[in-house]
């Protein structure tokens, strides 16, 4: 007799990501796993928008304001959709949890941000926005193409509360003169949940670089971001 219990783990998993109704089923750990693997900016999987948003109020669950905004999103990073004001008060509302937290103070912990555009040579780095709990921390317009070095480089050195927090990159890349038709002004976003602890240095790496289009597309900008 087939038991429902036993179905398999990525299966239960799946059949999740298809429905709402079981967002209490599958864990964040399972479906962080999903959207790190399916959800991609090339050729996404589908469910990722509804895995995100079953991610978000997972953690919000467990009471990871931080982690759960990030989930909710990306979730609006996909094309319009009904439930999209539904999603857009999830974000608002732990958005407020964060900075409800962050007004009470306390013991800071130090931040490094570390940068490198390694993007192909078609496009130039046009502006590079950087922030930390929805504050910019770092801002480079008309010295973007600065950062287009083969090292790593500190952009900035700060503090902030021990605990869960994001950091948001937002990055313009222009074609430059001559690259040809295949080239086309990038526009890129993404946010990042980090632990910092009390006393204990962070350092987040970020990385622009050229990820391969799918089939004859060509090569874009994308964002790579690591926590050390």
């Amino acid at each position: 007799m087939y038991h429902a219990s036993r179905m398999a783990p990525r299966k239960l998993l799946l059949a999740c990501v298809g429905s709402l109704a079981c967002a209490s089923v599958a864990k964040p750990e399972s479906l962080q796993a999903f959207v790190d693997k399916s959800c991609g900016s090339v050729g996404p999987d589908k469910r990722c928008r509804d895995a995100y948003i079953k991610l978000g109020h997972a953690y919000e669950r467990l009471g990871g304001p931080a982690r759960a905004w990030t989930a909710y999103d990306a979730a609006l990073g996909f094309p319009p959709h009904t439930r999209d004001a539904a999603v857009q008060a999830d974000v608002e509302r732990t958005q407020r949890q964060m900075l409800e937290r962050r007004e009470r103070g306390g013991v800071q912990a130090p931040v490094v941000l570390l940068y490198r555009d390694e993007v192909s040579d078609e496009f130039n780095a046009r502006s590079v926005v950087i922030s930390i709990d929805f504050e910019p921390v770092v801002t480079k317009d008309k010295d973007a193409s600065e950062l287009h070095k083969a090292d790593y480089q500190r952009v900035y050195g700060g503090s902030v509360e021990p605990g869960d927090h994001v950091l948001t990159i937002e990055a313009v890349h222009d074609c430059k003169p001559g690259s040809g038709g295949r080239c086309a002004r990038s526009k890129l976003r993404k946010s990042l949940p980090f632990t910092s602890a009390a006393h204990a240095p962070t350092t987040i790496e970020i990385r622009a670089y050229a990820e391969d289009g799918v089939g004859d597309a060509p090569s874009r900008p994308a964002l790579e971001l690591k926590t050390r």
